[in-house]
């Protein structure tokens, strides 16, 4: 490796081209990069989850609708408000790609007598009534339907909603950007609209990460000159850092381009984590070559020994790393395995420009002069041997107190709770949020399930028998919280009930199977629509119902309920099967918990053994990772009982904390185990340790932990979340590397310390 550094000493022109070469070709492809904030692309298409819902979008249509709701305190029931209505779904319904639009005027209603039946829409003419008459007459006729009511119209007559169903083949972010810009002309202080939908989630998500990341990367770039001020007070000990992290975000998202990964709401993060992350190696090289030049070495002799003793360190804290993020490979979600995948080839593209590009760089610049040290060193030369003096002095209580420490918050494990919803990884906040509180209060809730009925015959659905069943399946749903259910059973029960003079008995299922198919053959004769109710040959249909959770546990249970249900009582020739997002956001639930069991697992394995590889020692890895494992078990404690449920995001905070935090571990073992073959005791090796590669360390987590909590300023609650947790981890396994490890060390003295073996360097 020595004959390596030397070219590259040698040849600095050369290196810097080649680099600079590569980097133009990386930034060349940029520019293609697409964002993709479809939640329903999150999972494999194999997953039968999605699976299920596919086939029902290919029968039926869209499974997820966009929504406009407008609420007006006093009533949707005035001329001004339905005016306002009916210009926005005529607007609607000339949009390309737009199949239906279904509002409180176009609606069909269904009104009847003992000889007449008439389908039509709920306002006449779908226009809205002249005269205080009409308007009262259509309100009755609006509020007495079932179907519309809690539906389309709010039960308290005081919120509407237009329902879009767009075509599978439709451009939904074109679509929705018009639907945003036709109800933009719209809006008045008398009439509040929202819009809701996974179009509309999907256009925001864009958006607000767009503004996201014009905050945030400026912010981390900010944060990075700072700590890199403070660390090494001159120019270039700001500048070499800040132009690996750089370049190293420049080629990993070259990198995604290349390979057509879009950016997600977990991945847009990435070039702010690769920053925050990338420095860690600059800083610690950059903080040895300071202590080669203070020893008088010439310039070239100062940089080789500097990498000689640097490269091993670098290569392992790099690896354990790249380990943490690739461990979420085994991840449920495809964004998370990109995140992982990608920010991992940053790492080693920020590992593979510090031993490069900054020795490249060392060799064309002078040599630094001793730096003074101001009120910051001070401080942090001061509480560094504050931590060297509780060691020596009192290091068996350190290892009670932390043992005492883990089990105190290990407890508090069960306590903690799993939310994988897109409402908790937005926040309250969110417009999206909002839109969706809204259609909770007024209307049946903004959830759907939606359950597929395929008898596998003609006519099936006709059969009275099984729409009884359906019946009581719709009473079971309304028992377990569903609060709005619709299914072909409720347009016959109506049916039935108008065609025998609006008399409630008749508000059930006829026994007589040919009437049954005289009232629905009557009802398309009146020109009525059964969407998703049935096929056209009435072999299978669906029933759809809406409500409201507060969260994904709840969701699972209701799920596992209704499958419950389903296995008992459709158990013949009749299939019943959930499909839509319900079932896929249950599913969601269940799998991401145990991936990432999984993918912890998967962590610490890859670093333990990465360590122990590399230093020879498998005592020496274990020791790396007690404070790794200390800090996950404290974050996650402190979670529990605060109550603060993990999200999409925060669930990958353990394999990243393991990754990322046991490099503290490792470079205050590899320092401290080298001083001690110096011959050095085991109190001055910790000095001299805690002194030299402490303050790596230090800047280090500070650079991480404010590199994190600059999230804190997202539109995300999942990535302000995120940010918070990750920068307390990264203080905490700092702190755990200053007391615990070489408490370990100083007190059990571990024989790897001095038996002769290849040493990581």
């Amino acid at each position: 490796m020595r004959r390596f550094f030397e070219a590259v000493v040698d040849h600095p022109y050369f290196t810097i081209g080649v680099i600079c070469l590569i980097t133009l070709g990386f930034l060349a492809f940029i520019p293609r990069l697409r964002t993709d904030t479809d939640f329903s692309n999150y999972i494999d298409k194999d997953d039968p989850t999605v699976m299920a819902m596919e086939r029902a979008e290919d029968r039926y249509g869209a499974q997820a609708l966009l929504m406009v709701a407008v609420e007006n305190e006093n009533g949707i029931f005035n001329r001004e408000t339905l005016e306002k209505i009916s210009a926005m779904e005529q607007a609607f319904a000339k949009l390309t790609g737009v199949d239906e639009v279904t509002g409180p005027l176009s609606v069909q209603v269904i009104t009847g007598t003992a000889t007449t039946l008439t389908v039509g829409p709920a306002a006449t003419g779908e226009e809205v009534p002249e005269t205080a008459e009409a308007l009262a007459t259509y309100r009755e006729r609006v509020m007495a339907s079932n179907t519309v009511r809690g539906y389309i119209v709010s039960s308290g007559g005081k919120a509407a909603v237009i329902s879009i169903k767009l075509g599978t083949d439709a451009d939904k972010v074109e679509v929705t950007k018009q639907v945003v810009a036709i109800v933009a002309k719209y809006e008045s202080a008398s009439d509040s609209i929202y819009i809701t939908g996974l179009p509309y989630m999907n256009l925001v998500l864009t958006r607000l990460m767009g503004d996201d990341m014009k905050v945030l990367i400026p912010l981390v770039i900010l944060m990075i000159i700072i700590v890199l001020y403070l660390s090494f007070r001159n120019l270039r000990g700001v500048l070499l850092p800040l132009l690996v992290v750089i370049i190293s975000a420049v080629w990993t998202l070259g990198l995604m381009a290349i390979f057509d990964v879009p950016v997600t709401i977990i991945s847009f993060i990435l070039p702010v984590i690769l920053m925050a992350i990338g420095i860690a190696d600059g800083i610690h090289v950059l903080n040895r070559y300071h202590e080669e030049t203070a020893k008088g070495l010439l310039k070239r002799e100062a940089i080789l020994n500097t990498m000689k003793e640097m490269r091993g360190a670098v290569v392992m804290t790099s690896l354990t790393t790249m380990g943490g993020f690739l461990a979420l490979l085994s991840s449920y979600l495809i964004p998370q395995r990109q995140f992982g995948l990608f920010t991992a080839a940053g790492v080693l593209a920020a590992m593979t420009l510090s031993l490069v590009l900054i020795p490249a760089l060392l060799a064309l610049l002078g040599v630094p002069k001793k730096r003074a040290r101001g009120e910051t060193d001070g401080i942090l030369t001061r509480t560094l041997s504050g931590f060297e003096r509780v060691i020596l002095r009192h290091r068996r209580i350190v290892l009670v107190g932390s043992v005492v420490l883990f089990l105190s918050f290990l407890a508090g494990l069960p306590l903690l709770q799993i939310e994988t919803s897109q409402i908790e990884f937005l926040g309250a906040k969110n417009p999206v949020v909002q839109a969706i509180d809204v259609m909770d209060q007024h209307f049946s809730g903004s959830e759907q399930v939606m359950i597929e009925i395929d008898t596998g015959s003609r006519d099936g659905l006709k059969d009275p028998a099984l729409l009884n069943e359906i019946v009581a399946l719709q009473e079971f749903l309304e028992e377990q919280g569903v609060r709005k259910t619709i299914s072909l059973a409720d347009m016959v029960r109506e049916m039935n009930q108008k065609f025998h003079a609006d008399d409630p008995e008749y508000y059930l299922i006829p026994q007589d199977r040919k009437l049954v198919s005289q009232l629905l053959l009557l009802f398309t004769f009146q020109g009525g629509d059964l969407g998703s109710m049935t096929l056209g040959d009435f072999s299978a249909g669906e029933v759809m119902g809406l409500y409201s959770i507060e969260g994904s546990a709840e969701q699972v249970q209701l799920v596992q309920d209704i499958q419950a249900y389903l296995d008992d009582h459709f158990t013949g020739p009749v299939r019943a099967e959930m499909v839509g997002p319900t079932r896929v956001q249950s599913s969601l639930h269940a799998r991401i918990a145990k991936s990432q069991i999984v993918s912890l697992g998967t962590s610490i394995l890859a670093a333990g053994l990465i360590v122990t590889l590399l230093m020879g020692s498998v005592v020496a890895g274990l020791i790396s990772l007690i404070p790794l494992v200390l800090t996950v078990v404290i974050s996650f404690g402190v979670m529990a009982y605060s109550g603060t449920p993990l999200n999409m995001a925060t669930l990958m905070v353990s394999s990243i904390t393991i990754g990322i935090g046991i490099d503290y571990a490792i470079h205050f073992v590899s320092r401290f185990r080298r001083e001690v073959r110096t011959g050095k005791d085991g109190d001055q090796a910790l000095q001299a340790t805690i002194q030299t590669t402490g303050r790596g360390i230090a800047y280090n987590a500070l650079a991480l932990a404010l590199g994190f909590v600059i999230l804190i300023v997202s539109s995300f609650k999942g990535a302000r979340d995120f940010g918070l947790l990750v920068s307390m981890t990264m203080v905490i396994s700092a702190m755990s590397a200053f007391t615990v490890i070489p408490a370990i060390l100083i007190t059990f003295k571990p024989r790897f310390l001095t038996r002769k073996s290849k040493d990581p360097r």
